[in-house]
């Protein structure tokens, strides 16, 4: 299992459900926005270490630092 950090871009379109240094669980739901089966999700457990948006691209780049 690797330990470097994932970057996920999601759409900014909705409120996010997580915050910096929030743990979260694989699979767990990213954003606030309607029950769609592509919804952004987790795709490790882990920490969140940075949320940054572009505004280019109107997306959040969510940082997460898979748990050891």
């Amino acid at each position: 299992m690797s330990t470097e950090p994932i970057v996920l871009r999601v759409s900014a379109t909705y409120d996010l459900n997580v915050k910096v240094g929030d743990r979260v669980r694989l699979g767990e739901r990213l954003h606030k926005g309607p029950n769609e089966d592509r919804h952004p999700i987790a795709p490790v457990s882990g920490v969140v270490k940075s949320i940054e948006f572009d505004a280019g691209d109107h997306e959040f780049a969510i940082t997460i630092a898979p748990a050891a």
